[in-house]
């Protein structure tokens, strides 16, 4: 009970600095003239730095909540901890797949107006290969279970 009470004074406060940061923003509190005077006075630094903190708050909760609920589920129901465990793992084996499927290759039809190098190119083909085969397997899946309706 004392987590909740002290996640929802940090929402609270994390709210009230957002709100506060908006007001300047648009109230024009701040000197907001050329860049060259929004980067004299550490306008856009404050702007960026709060949005990059909201972000790292949120993916540090995007990845903590998951796993505390897993904690708590492997404890409650060690059977069900497992089936997650495997769809884990089957994910990762996915993962693996796509990007041992990548060959990091410039190809004709690479946009070339951003400057990438072969690892960047295969961390994107990765993710391609990974979208392929997450698509074709849900469709798979949408496939079987309307078969699997009809002889039931």
């Amino acid at each position: 009970m004392q987590l909740r009470k002290i996640l929802s004074i940090l929402l609270v406060v994390l709210f009230v600095v957002s709100a506060v940061i908006l007001v300047m923003f648009y109230a024009n509190v701040v000197p907001l003239g050329s860049e060259t005077e929004q980067m004299q006075h550490g306008v856009t630094d404050t702007f960026l730095g709060w949005g990059v903190l909201l972000f790292i708050v949120c993916a540090v909760a995007a990845v903590a909540f998951p796993v505390i609920e897993f904690v708590k589920q492997s404890i409650d129901n060690p059977k069900s901890a497992i089936k997650t465990l495997v769809i884990a793992v089957v994910i990762a084996v996915i993962c693996v797949i796509a990007y041992s499927m990548s060959s990091g290759a410039m190809d004709s039809i690479t946009p070339t107006l951003v400057a990438t190098d072969e690892d960047t190119l295969k961390w994107s083909g990765a993710g391609l290969n990974t979208l392929y085969i997450a698509l074709g397997l849900s469709v798979i899946a949408v496939i079987y279970a309307e078969v699997a309706k009809k002889f039931n």
